[in-house]
């Protein structure tokens, strides 16, 4: 690997590294969202209710998945960052593919539980690699197209389980332990998560780049400093954490029930949905998001330093009323372009918030940062969205059939959080942004000042 003058990665090298990660990062969504499109099968074999559905598909990821992405975040801010992807591919890979052998709801909960182990490796480890390969005035378009995996995985998700499905049929018998027979969810599964341990080998083509900004060699910073910076910038970090979470709540809620959705009240089959929904989010999806990257590096180089958290306010503000309407919309044909619109907005902020925590971060602290907006995307996105809807659905509803109202009253609550959080921590993001620049500034003056 050969750099530039300025220390970064030959940008065509640098560019192969982050469609690599693009490629794992669309495969951990895939693997982490495919029960979504198995929903009425699972329910239906499991005779579980939509809370249990929405506990297995949300918190039964998402609290692993959370506690192991500190301790693998301090491996990624002193370690191997290449290395430790590579294991976590390997075990959610197999822990996806291990699935198909589930014969019960508990057996399925925890082998989630090891998808969420492998998946808290990817994001510090990835953030970290990218914010060492690219200058800041490219890093969110960067980081916004590496979290089109996001967008990208969902959509594969879908229009993959969608084909598999219609495969998994023509499949001869398969007998598991026990002697059952697998049924054809199962199957998907495991077709679904072989090819990610294949994918493992790949990563071995990638080299670690030279950390930007450390402020000493490989070894890990003490957890108290960590904890005094994001004290200090406390204000600046919850915003954008705890607002894009709350876009991550409907957003991976809505998309958990969507199966669901359209099975009760527009009579489609999941796999009619899943080839649909996984056309249009192939499309809007990774078009919002590198909408939502131009605009923050746009208004960046005007010297805006908000322009992270501008760029973020135009998600909520683009996806309110699509989001509200759409459960009520009985036209089928009016309802996905409908979906389509809302898809474009709410996966709009992935690379701006990766981008904008980089770069008001001190290097050798990233990895435990992203941990900690990890923590939030998942306790209040992807647990709290799914157990939400499926909770309202079971207990304040209590009918199966009025999961619209569940999903409309989500939108009407997580949007105006989302707006009035990002607009409490914009100025002190912005103040941040100035200080982390002065910080390196100085950091470099001091490296480059000869000793006396």
């Amino acid at each position: 690997m050969s750099s530039n003058q300025s220390g970064y990665p030959r940008p065509a090298y640098a560019w192969y590294m982050v469609a690599l990660l693009l490629v794992i990062y669309t495969f951990s969504f895939i693997d982490r969202q495919i029960l979504g499109l198995l929903g009425p099968w699972i329910i239906k074999d499991f005779q579980i209710s939509d809370t249990m559905f929405g506990l297995l598909t949300g918190f039964g990821f998402a609290v692993f998945y959370t506690l192991f992405g500190l301790p693998f975040a301090r491996i990624a801010d002193s370690r191997s960052r290449r290395g430790l992807i590579a294991v976590g591919l390997l075990v959610w890979s197999l822990m996806t593919a291990l699935s198909s052998l589930a014969r019960g709801y508990w057996m399925l909960f925890a082998l989630r539980i090891g998808v969420g182990v492998g998946e808290a490796a990817l994001a510090p480890a990835a953030n970290s690699l990218v914010a060492d390969s690219f200058p800041k005035k490219r890093l969110a378009t960067a980081l916004s197209v590496y979290a089109m995996g996001i967008p990208v995985g969902s959509a594969l998700a879908f229009y993959v389980g969608g084909t598999v499905i219609n495969l998994a049929d023509q499949l001869p018998d398969i007998v598991v332990p026990g002697g059952e027979l697998m049924r054809n969810w199962q199957k998907v599964l495991l077709m679904v998560g072989l090819p990610g341990m294949l994918l493992t080998l790949l990563m071995f083509t990638v080299k670690e780049p030279s950390r930007k900004g450390a402020t000493g060699e490989s070894d890990s910073i003490p957890v108290r400093e960590v904890i005094a910076h994001v004290k200090n910038r406390f204000r600046a970090y919850a915003g954008i954490c705890f607002g894009v979470s709350f876009v991550a709540m409907l957003g991976f809620g809505t998309l958990i029930f969507l199966t669901l959705f359209f099975h009760r009240y527009h009579g489609l089959e999941p796999g009619d949905v899943g080839k649909t929904f996984g056309l249009i989010s192939l499309v809007t999806g990774p078009a919002g998001l590198l909408l939502g990257g131009y605009l923050a590096d746009r208004w960046l180089a005007q010297g805006k330093q908000d322009s992270h958290v501008r760029a973020l306010l135009v998600a909520p503000f683009g996806y309110l009323i699509p989001a509200v309407a759409l459960p009520f919309i009985s036209d089928t044909n009016l309802v996905w372009w409908v979906l389509g619109f809302s898809n474009f907005f709410i996966n709009l902020p992935s690379g701006i918030a990766f981008a904008s925590l980089q770069i008001i971060t001190p290097n050798q602290m990233r990895g435990q940062v992203i941990a900690f907006y990890v923590f939030c995307t998942n306790i209040l996105g992807y647990g709290g969205g799914p157990f939400l809807i499926g909770f309202l659905t079971d207990s304040l509803f209590g009918d199966k059939m009025m999961l619209n109202y569940s999903l409309a009253l989500v939108a009407a609550i997580t949007t105006p959080c989302c707006i009035g959080l990002l607009l409490w921590g914009r100025k002190a993001f912005a103040a941040a942004v100035v200080e982390e620049e002065e910080r390196q500034k100085a950091l470099a003056q001091t490296v480059e000042t000869p000793a006396l």
